[in-house]
């Protein structure tokens, strides 16, 4: 398939209104657009780099916890939720009762992406539909989408905008016509002789899957997930740390019009050339908020020599925080082992110094938080 003659696809009649039938994208691939190969080199060339600096920085994986929970922050924003970090990392009984839903979708949407990197990386798991379907289900668990069939693809039309297909901005593929799409994009993805760099294929699954909408609920949640962990299982990244919702998030119109502009124009190198922007902008910034979390984490710890108790003891809390950014008393004692009364003096003595920020306002049940930790991963916030 050459890209500049791509075609999306057509339309098919469904009594009174009419249905997209995505084109098949498990074909050969070529282009001649020479901005795409340039594009295409940079996000080579920076996601190279990444992987590079993710090998060579000690204890990569506590820092990569953070950067989930702001890429589940920035992905379900996408979708409309309100909350903050800060409140993504509260207990959900400390969160103001008109954004517990979004607290929950967020949440969910880390221990999906988590999932799926154990899947991946534990397992052995390829990205299938199998896989897609469990982390729907993980993603849908106790939230706002629980009774729309989590973990099972649709049985029924849905849309997009509009109160009815009739008059929606968007109407996917019947039933049928997924199914057949949905198979098509399982070969694509697991085909390996297509010889089409994985970016351009990342693209180009992104943007089917978003077409398909095969779940009733939680498309785009699932859609960009899927980016991260089709990079991973190819071992394009060779740590979970590439996250691209904060571009798509701050660009949120660029991106539908990009992610349309296939559909409507027939323009799929418009979309890949937008997908490989995003690519170069999202490893630059992953790069910075490591270096960002590395100073930080470099600066609480020679802070910490001032603060009163014995070292191994303030340094073991930090540890705590690092993996868990905001903590109450009785999981501190839990993690490090410590005393409360311990625990208690040397809390105190951080929350003056300015490392921990309490967050509740309460005399009993206190939540600490790190904030310079958590300020380190939010660049552009």
């Amino acid at each position: 398939m050459k890209l500049e003659n791509f075609q999306s696809g057509g339309y098919a009649k469904q009594g009174d209104f009419s249905s997209f039938v995505p084109a098949p994208v498990d074909v050969p691939w070529e282009w001649s657009d020479t901005s795409l190969n340039m594009l295409l080199e940079r996000a080579s060339g920076e996601i190279g780099g990444l992987n590079a600096f993710a090998e060579l920085v000690p204890n990569i994986d506590i820092y990569i916890k953070m950067h989930i929970r702001t890429e589940a922050n920035k992905s379900s924003k996408i979708e409309g939720t309100k909350t903050s970090v800060e409140e993504d990392l509260m207990r959900i009984e400390d969160i103001s009762p008109e954004k517990r839903d979004d607290h929950v979708e967020v949440s969910n949407y880390v221990r999906a992406l988590q999932y799926g990197i154990d899947r991946i990386t534990n397992d052995g798991f390829p990205l299938c539909l199998r896989l897609i379907r469990e982390i729907h289900e993980v993603l849908m668990q106790s939230a706002r989408g629980e009774h729309k069939a989590p973990g099972e693809f649709r049985r029924s039309q849905n849309w997009i905008g509009g109160s009815m297909p009739s008059t929606a901005h968007y109407v996917p593929p019947s039933v049928p016509d997924m199914q057949v799409a949905l198979a098509d994009m399982e070969t694509f993805i697991n085909n390996d002789t297509t010889n089409i760099p994985h970016l351009v294929k990342a693209a180009i699954i992104h943007y089917q899957f978003e077409t398909i909408h095969p779940f009733l609920d939680g498309n785009g949640r699932v859609g960009r997930l899927i980016v991260p962990l089709y990079l991973l299982s190819k071992g394009v990244i060779s740590k979970p740390c590439f996250y691209i919702s904060d571009y798509f998030e701050r660009n949120r119109e660029l991106y539908y019009n990009a992610l349309d502009s296939p559909r409507k124009d027939n323009d799929l190198g418009h979309w890949i050339k937008f997908f490989l922007s995003a690519s170069i902008d999202t490893a630059k910034s992953a790069k910075i908020k490591f270096n960002n979390a590395i100073r930080v984490v470099q600066e609480l710890d020679e802070r910490a020599i001032s603060i009163k108790g014995r070292t191994e003891n303030v340094h073991a809390i930090l540890k705590a925080f690092y993996n868990e950014p905001m903590l109450g008393m009785k999981d501190i004692c839990v993690r490090t082992g410590l005393a409360q009364r311990t625990v208690s003096d040397i809390v105190n003595d951080m929350q003056k110094n300015g490392i921990l920020k309490e967050t509740t306002g309460f005399s009993r049940n206190k939540t600490f938080l790190l904030i310079d930790y958590v300020d380190a991963f939010r660049i552009y916030d």
